[in-house]
């Protein structure tokens, strides 16, 4: 029993030793799980990279502007003071840089003013924007929002009624 005893205790022990000897293989080796023996090089060699003569510029296409989608956020009018309170997003950038135009006609009358957009956490929001309603004539108006920047451009229409 004593032998048997021995021998079990001895062949665990084997048994332990081979598997911390294994684990700290595991552990120094640096490509571990790689097929990439490492570089046994001292100093790293230096390429010489000869410039390739430029070529002249050549006319390309214009790139394409994505096309932008808006959402009115404040279209009101306030008859007290005169003015269209316009506040548009464009939903689907979010990007500085841009500009608005906003037009207000009505019959033959325009009113325009452009203002400035600005990034607004996933959209692209256009500064509040005041159309005075001043020599329009009373009724149904439409309000015209165009987006332009380097990557997008679009407009939307909606209507009012000049009171």
């Amino acid at each position: 029993m004593k032998k048997t005893l021995a021998v079990s205790i001895a062949a665990l022990s084997i048994g332990t030793l081979s598997v911390f000897s294994m684990t700290g293989c595991a552990l120094l080796y640096p490509n571990w799980g790689t097929d990439q023996n490492p570089s046994t090089s001292q100093s790293p060699s230096a390429t010489e990279v000869s410039p390739t003569p430029s070529e002249s510029p050549s006319a390309s296409a214009a790139p394409s502007l994505g096309v932008a989608k808006f959402n009115f956020i404040d279209l009101s009018v306030d008859s007290a003071t005169g003015y269209v309170s316009a506040v548009v997003e464009v939903t689907n950038a979010a990007e500085d840089g841009g500009k608005c135009t906003f037009t207000l006609a009505s019959g033959g009358v325009t009113k325009t003013v452009s203002v400035k957009a600005e990034a607004n956490v996933s959209t692209t929001q256009c500064y509040p924007a005041m159309l005075p309603t001043a020599g329009l004539p009373k009724g149904k108006a439409t309000v015209t929002v165009s987006y332009v920047s380097a990557a997008y451009e679009g407009s939307t229409s909606a209507g009012v009624t000049i009171p």
